[in-house]
Formats: C-alpha cells, sequence, structure tokens
C-alpha cells in the first residue's frame, strides 16, 4: 500500500510541477518551482503518514482541492478548475434533465464568493431581481466560503421545480431570495418596432451571443429593414456574452469593410490576433446600443467595436469589464483548468478589463422595474418595445435628433 501511494505522491509531485511549469516558466526557475512544490509533497506525506483517519481519505478529492485552491490562489475572477467528477452533471444538463437559475456568474477571490455578472432577460433569476454585481454567499444556508467554486455552481443547479435559496450581499446589504429552477431554454435574438414621433424605430435585444444569433439576427434584420426602419436599438443590457466568433460575425452586419473589430493581446503585450470586418449590405440606418453592467465580454467587444467605429452611440450604464480570454486545459486527471492567456483590445487601443466601457449618454436605469409574469415568454423571438423604459426613450430621441 505504501509502495502505491508513493507512486500516487511521485505521479501527483511530477504532474504538480508540470502544470505550475505552464503557469509560471516566465516568472520563476526550475528550482524556484520545485521549492514552491515541496510543502505541497510534504502536506501529502503527514497525510498519508499521520492522519487519523487516513483510510476515509480520497486523494483524487485532495488533489482536486489542492488544483482549486491554487487557481484561486491567482486572485484572477475568471480562471478556475473544473474537476473530472462534474463531467457528468455538465453531460447531464446539456441534454436537458437538469434545470437552472438562468444566471451567468463568476468566482470573486477576494470575497470568497459567487459574483453575478448578469441574469439573463427573463429567466428566474432576472425575474427574481438579482443584479450584476451581486454577491452570492450562501447556497441552502451553506456559505459560499466553504465550498469549491464548481461545487458552488453545481448547488444552484438541480431538477426543474424544485427550490434554492440564496443568500445575497449587495453593497452592505445582505438579504435571501428564494428561486424555482427551471429549464433554461432562451431565443437570443427577439426584435419588434415602434412608432416614435412618427417615425419607425428598430429594436433588437439580444440575450447572449452562442451559435443560433448569427442567422437568427440575420433574419430580424430583414425583417426589420423590410419595414422602411428609421433607426435601429440594439440592446445588449444584462447580456453576459458568449463566443468570440459569434460576436466577429454580428459585428460584421454593422461595420464597413476593414475596420477592426477587436484584437488580442498575450501575456508579453504582443497582438496576437486582429479581427477585422467583411462587411455587409445591410442599410446604415442610425444606430444605438443600450448597455449596462450588466453587459459583459461578447457584450462588450461588440459596443466597443461600434462605437470606436463610430458606427453607434452607446447609451446606458458602464458595462462590466469583462475582457480577459480564458483557455481550457485538460490535466492528467480528467479535470480542467481554465486560465486567463489573453486580453481583448478594442480597436481605439483599450484595455477595458476591470474598467468595462463608459457609454456616450448614461441613463440610469428604473429602480421599480417590475419582473412581470408575462416575462417567463422569454422564449418569444418578437417583443413589444417598452416605450416606458428611460434607456430606451433616450436612445431613440438621441438617434432622431442624428437624422
Amino acid at each position: 500500500m505504501k509502495n502505491v501511494l508513493k507512486g500516487i505522491f511521485s505521479y501527483v509531485f511530477v504532474t504538480a510541477v508540470v502544470i505550475i511549469s505552464s503557469l509560471v516558466l516566465s516568472g520563476a526557475s526550475d528550482t524556484q518551482l520545485i521549492n514552491y512544490l515541496q510543502p505541497i509533497y510534504e502536506a501529502l506525506y503527514r497525510i498519508n503518514n499521520d492522519y487519523y483517519d487516513i483510510k476515509n481519505v480520497k486523494f483524487d478529492n485532495l488533489i482536486d482541492s489542492a488544483i482549486d485552491g491554487l487557481v484561486k490562489g491567482l486572485g484572477d475572477d475568471f480562471s478556475y478548475y473544473y474537476p473530472a467528477s462534474r463531467q457528468q452533471e455538465q453531460i447531464i444538463e446539456m441534454e436537458g434533465q437538469y434545470g437552472g437559475l438562468g444566471i451567468e456568474v463568476t468566482y470573486d477571490s477576494e470575497n470568497r464568493a459567487v459574483k453575478v455578472i448578469s441574469p439573463m432577460y427573463g429567466t428566474p433569476a432576472w425575474r427574481a431581481g438579482l443584479q450584476a454585481g451581486d454577491l452570492i454567499i450562501g447556497i441552502d444556508d451553506q456559505p459560499v466560503s466553504e465550498m469549491e467554486y464548481m461545487e458552488a455552481i453545481n448547488k444552484m443547479r438541480g431538477k426543474p421545480g424544485t427550490e434554492v435559496k440564496l443568500t445575497i450581499k449587495r453593497g452592505k446589504e445582505i438579504f435571501e431570495v428564494k428561486i424555482i429552477r427551471e429549464i433554461i431554454q432562451i431565443i437570443p435574438v427577439k426584435s419588434g418596432t415602434t412608432i416614435y414621433d412618427g417615425k419607425k424605430i428598430g429594436y433588437i435585444l439580444i440575450t447572449k451571443f452562442n451559435e443560433p444569433v448569427p442567422a437568427e439576427l440575420q433574419k430580424a434584420l430583414r425583417k426589420l429593414y423590410d419595414q422602411k426602419i428609421d433607426a435601429l436599438l440594439i440592446d445588449l443590457r444584462n447580456n453576459p456574452g458568449g463566443l468570440l466568433n459569434i460576436v466577429v460575425e454580428v459585428a460584421n452586419y454593422f461595420l464597413e469593410p476593414g475596420r477592426i473589430i477587436v484584437s488580442v493581446k498575450d501575456r508579453n503585450g504582443r497582438i496576437t490576433d486582429k479581427y477585422v470586418s467583411r462587411g455587409s449590405n445591410y442599410p446604415n440606418v442610425p444606430l444605438a446600443v443600450l448597455i449596462n453592467n450588466g453587459s459583459a465580454s461578447a457584450s462588450e467587444i461588440l459596443a466597443a467595436a461600434l462605437k470606436d467605429n463610430k458606427r453607434a452611440i452607446l447609451v446606458g450604464q458602464r458595462t462590466f469589464g469583462k475582457g480577459s480570454v480564458q483557455r481550457g486545459f485538460p490535466l492528467s486527471n480528467g479535470g480542467t483548468l481554465y486560465l486567463t492567456v489573453a486580453h481583448y483590445i478594442t480597436p481605439a487601443g483599450k484595455d477595458i478589463h476591470k474598467v468595462g466601457i463608459e457609454p456616450d449618454v448614461v441613463v440610469q436605469e428604473a429602480t421599480s422595474t417590475e419582473r412581470k409574469i408575462d416575462a417567463q415568454k422569454y422564449t418569444l423571438s418578437e417583443i413589444e418595445v417598452d416605450l416606458n423604459d428611460p434607456v430606451v426613450k433616450t436612445a431613440i430621441e438621441k438617434l432622431l435628433k442624428l437624422r
């Protein structure tokens, strides 16, 4: 048994060296890395030789916890570890057998909590009034600070129709919210029109940048342009982002050929990728993009591309500030290490990570916005334009002045 455990320790030690070397290769020598790892080996040795309840120790769990702690030590809210034990749960969720809250989150290392990036429009989290920036500090009366990140994520998932209780910290206020889980089936592109001062205004709400968006957006744009709209609103509020290739495709629909959409800068400050618009044949109507502090990642890429290229005005509130690129590294134990490997750079050369994008016109959202029951119809592709929304109304008024 000791030989087996000795082999495990050697394997873990070598694996850890490889992992950490890949993380900090340019920041430490091989000798320094070995010195950093020595306490990990010593801790495993002491657990194996001195821990009272050694028969019940699951070394896989120890390693998962060690890697999770290692990543948290980076202090990067967007790097995390996804253990092999969670892979099956992910498959089950993707098959639609488990429900969720409709919330995009990250880990807040400073507060040891789960931080809300954005509740997606119409979902249970949105109807419960959760906001970007909220900290989830408890799940069903269990402190999040005592959980691994993915453990907290999976505690919020569950069978549709079941309830989860979240303890929320918003500023200095702490309160509890009970939410019923649902199967989250979102139509990512919704559209509608309205008449304002005799002008026809087109409206498109994009809830997330996933695979169906380009095709659905093209359908919506053709429908709106066929109605001879005088101006167009693109609503990215509470859009947590999505896939880079999708938002780049979307930007093509609004920018002239040759315009820079976004660049990618690596940790050495080099521009490794630059995405340039190929253009489209859509009409060049006045355009406004609606943003708030729940607009993150891919939403910020599109907002910055349209603003910096002077194609649109931004109306609303400063965006979330998630301008980093994550890459998944499969590990030999079946887990996956997700690390920040680069930052997005806007066409104007700005790194907006943890800064966000300021709107051209600042408008405070209505604090008493009701999460109406008809918002459950978030699977609809055609919706009404809410002229009582101060952000929508202000955007329209600004656009009509530009004509």
